[in-house]
């Protein structure tokens, strides 16, 4: 089931970090936003229509119709539910376009309002071989140049993304600012009991404002009640947005697949966060070798170009607590590897759009799309 979820509203989602008011008044945003917020959103969406007794889900979840149960879980534990797919996306009225976040390995020329973009890369040089403490064999990541390049900023439509990930340098990126707008609100705690502001409480948060037909588009797995439309209540101050079915075109994966079918060389971009039991290592990779096996795929790790660790939260309104803190390796972040074992469509089969995330994987973390360099 795919659905687009535009917003009525601004909308509030925060990051990470613990926010209390008073020593840091400002709450500061996190956009786009984890799948987790808008996985939680689906799932009392589907409590609220479906039954509307939230404290008895909270309190007494087995009196809770097993069919909701079933698919959307309890306070300890998730249902059926999945999201396998989740990124920006713009309702054009006859379709919806998609936009993919900047991958990490694309660099621009430092202080230079020009345009041209270049794809970093392992160098396989004999020399080249990085000595660290980390897995053994990889190479450093670079583009040969004698101009100071800086990391990339925006995002990829899906065309500028199927160019990246045969080879080819993006021509077009899409600036933040031309999806979303950020606000600044102010406000200030109150005590209730004695029906008075506090002193100290003095707070700003940051929204954002997403253009117009800009939402977020998603597909799900393993739902049955989740009606084809409707307004549902998203990120904080529950501001309301409205959904409904619809379709995009797919990638088209056959030129990547010959692209990588010669040298057995690719790399694994994340579309979404990532949670590894090994920090910024995935699962199943070893940590002296750089070999192992992702979904089942053998592979062996040759470079990896990632970003700075997010925070990846929440609060729990089932329990009334904060959710506990996990670090994630960012979208966007680029692995290299070789394909020791089996073809490239077995590897497409395994990870082509398929999570590597050791964690959170139901909710959408760690989607992966697979490229040729």
């Amino acid at each position: 089931m795919r659905i687009f979820i535009e917003p009525n509203d601004v909308l509030m989602f925060r990051d990470g970090k613990p926010f209390a008011g008073g020593d840091d008044h400002f709450a500061r945003g996190s956009f786009p936003p984890p799948s987790s917020t808008i996985y939680g959103t689906i799932r009392s969406h589907i409590l609220s229509v479906k039954s509307g007794e939230f404290d008895t889900f909270k309190k007494e979840p087995a009196k809770i119709s097993e069919e909701i149960t079933d698919e959307i879980g309890t306070s300890d534990r998730l249902g059926k539910l999945v999201i396998t797919q989740f990124r920006i996306a713009k309702n054009n009225g006859t379709q919806i376009q998609q936009y993919f976040p900047m991958p990490k390995d694309i660099a621009k020329v430092k202080g230079k309002d020009d345009n041209r973009l270049y794809i970093l890369k392992p160098n396989n040089g004999v020399n080249d071989i990085a000595l660290t403490d980390l897995p053994l064999g990889l190479h450093h990541v670079w583009h040969e140049t004698e101009e100071i390049l800086d990391a990339a900023s925006g995002f990829l439509s899906e065309d500028e993304m199927a160019r990246y990930l045969i080879g080819n340098a993006p021509k077009n990126v899409v600036d933040a600012k031309d999806i979303y707008q950020t606000e600044e609100r102010t406000g200030i705690r109150k005590n209730k009991s004695r029906r008075s502001v506090e002193t100290g409480g003095l707070y700003s948060v940051e929204y954002f404002r997403m253009k117009e037909g800009f939402g977020f588009a998603l597909e799900l797995d393993g739902s049955k009640l989740l009606s084809e439309a409707g307004i549902m209540r998203l990120g904080g101050d529950h501001r309301s947005a409205r959904y409904f079915t619809c379709t995009w075109k797919d990638i088209n994966p056959k030129p990547i697949k010959d692209k990588i079918a010669s040298d057995k060389k690719f790399k694994l971009v994340l579309l979404t966060p990532a949670v590894f039991k090994q920090g910024w290592l995935p699962d199943g990779i070893d940590s002296k070798t750089g070999e192992g096996l992702i979904n089942n795929a053998k592979l062996k790790m040759t470079g990896a170009c990632i970003g700075k660790p997010i925070g990846i939260g929440g609060f729990d309104i089932v329990k009334g607590m904060p959710k506990p803190m996990k670090k994630a390796v960012p979208a966007g972040s680029v692995y290299y590897f070789e394909l020791k074992d089996g073809n490239v469509d077995g590897l497409f089969e395994r990870l082509w759009l398929k999570s590597i995330s050791g964690e959170k994987t139901q909710e959408g973390f760690g989607i992966t799309l697979i490229g040729g360099f």
